[in-house]
């Protein structure tokens, strides 16, 4: 019989070839779906996103076996073949016998014709000299051009490597690849309307062990390094906590949104950094958060209950439109620009992101920004504040849109630091400076950007 976690990830898997489906949207409903708990569920996560990730890889390591193209075989073969050598290269502690096992019995259930076929590829993967990942080595290192082979090796299009590289250089650009391969730390920030970091720590420290650290980032954020059942974490279901990345803690600071002041999130999305702004003007003032989603500002509106905030008012709008609105034109102390972006600074939660953009995609993107931040300027009075943010690394869809809006007179913007003693050395710099980026390889957190632009009078 087929393990369930197996089952599961087979599922989740099929559903991102076949149907195209977002890889966490599928993960989750094979999860829910099978009801997996535990060391299933833990397995059936490791091997969808894993999967996903290491793609360029695995299709590396089973090209030589398959007289075909891999790329021409049967949606449900592939996923079969990809998640069992998955398992064979990197997963160390899961049994050979017991992957191909399960394997098999998949593409007899699913496959039915293909099954020996598959039986005889992994047979032979198995068969070949030497450890996978010196046989991946050995394959990266005839793939011709730089980008073509790390490309290979660390499993992410040419075209993104290329890019890194252009603008970190390159040992730089594989830290990085390195580093986006990593398994994402789950973390937390304390919401201060409910409690201090100090007791939040503590009764997670007394409820369940040696699990997290506080974060090394910002004063509120607590960092896990073993997992914990969040949905059974009583200070997430009272509000006393919020999960979010470490980095994306530092918007609503970086803002510095005044108490009884008038702020605009201009792409709010979930909320969780709306709320966050909220919680730093101790919930007085108001904080309008525009969205084009409405299922998002539903959700927003759950969780602003759930912290206890009641100062946001959510507005159903594309944010391209809020300066020819009544009463929005240069009316914002502060306005947040979490702008619309490829999101390739969030691979470690998001794997699939890699194979999904290409370089038009980014051209498109950036146009928008440009335009989103061009409307932020007119919104904002003269001496606010507008923070623009990215979870892309590309200096495209950052520097480049900032420096371009910059460069329009019309637009009376100007580079505003500001001082933040809590935060480490190299990033304090970068706020000082107005300017900051956040790196997966520098502080295990997924990738930011931040620009702090101040209205200048006309």
């Amino acid at each position: 019989m087929t393990a369930a976690a197996r089952m599961a990830a087979f599922a989740a898997l099929l559903d991102v070839e076949m149907r195209n489906r977002y890889v966490n949207v599928a993960l989750q409903h094979a999860l829910d779906e099978r009801g997996l708990k535990g060391r299933d569920r833990a397995l059936c996560t490791e091997l969808v996103y894993g999967t996903v990730q290491r793609q360029r890889s695995l299709d590396t390591l089973l090209q030589p076996l398959v007289q075909r193209s891999v790329s021409d075989l049967d949606p449900p073969v592939l996923t079969i073949l990809r998640m069992t050598v998955y398992q064979l290269t990197y997963l160390t502690k899961v049994p050979s016998y017991a992957a191909v096992h399960d394997a098999v019995e998949l593409a007899k259930a699913h496959a039915r014709r293909a099954a020996g076929f598959v039986n005889g590829v992994l047979r032979a993967f198995m068969r070949q000299p030497g450890a996978p990942l010196d046989r991946l080595r050995e394959a990266a290192s005839e793939g011709g051009a730089w980008a073509d082979r790390m490309g290979i090796l660390h499993s992410y299009p040419t075209w993104l490597l290329e890019r890194w590289a252009g603008t970190f250089g390159r040992e730089s650009a594989e830290r990085l690849a390195v580093a986006c391969n990593q398994a994402a730390s789950f973390s937390a920030r304390v919401n201060r309307l409910k409690a201090a970091p100090d007791t939040v720590f503590a009764g997670l420290e007394q409820a369940y062990g040696d699990i997290a650290e506080p974060s090394r980032i910002w004063p509120d954020g607590i960092r896990f390094h073993r997992g914990v059942e969040i949905s059974r974490w009583p200070a997430l279901q009272t509000g006393e906590v919020a999960v979010q990345d470490e980095g994306a803690m530092l918007a609503s600071p970086l803002l510095a949104p005044p108490k009884a002041g008038r702020v605009l999130d201009m792409c709010a999305g979930l909320g969780t950094k709306t709320i966050h702004i909220a919680e730093q003007m101790g919930d007085v003032g108001e904080v309008i958060a525009c969205d084009i989603h409405a299922h998002k500002l539903q959700h927003l509106r759950q969780a602003a209950e759930r912290m206890g905030v009641t100062c946001i008012r959510p507005l159903l709008a594309d944010a391209r439109s809020l300066p020819d609105r009544p009463g929005f034109a240069g009316q914002f102390d502060a306005v947040l620009l979490d702008a619309p972006c490829s999101g390739l600074g969030v691979l470690r939660h998001r794997p699939d992101i890699r194979w999904r953009r290409t370089p038009e995609d980014v051209a498109s993107l950036a146009d928008l920004q440009r335009q989103l931040l061009r409307a932020a300027a007119r919104l904002v009075k003269p001496g606010g504040v507008v923070l623009y943010a990215t979870c892309t690394l590309l200096p495209e869809e950052n520097e480049d849109v900032v420096q371009s809006v910059l460069d329009d007179g019309d637009a009376h913007l100007e580079w505003a630091g500001v001082h933040l003693p809590s935060l480490p050395p190299p990033l304090r710099d970068g706020a000082r400076m107005g300017r900051l980026l956040i790196r997966p390889d520098e502080f295990g957190t997924d990738g930011f950007f931040y620009a702090r632009l101040m209205k200048k009078n006309p």
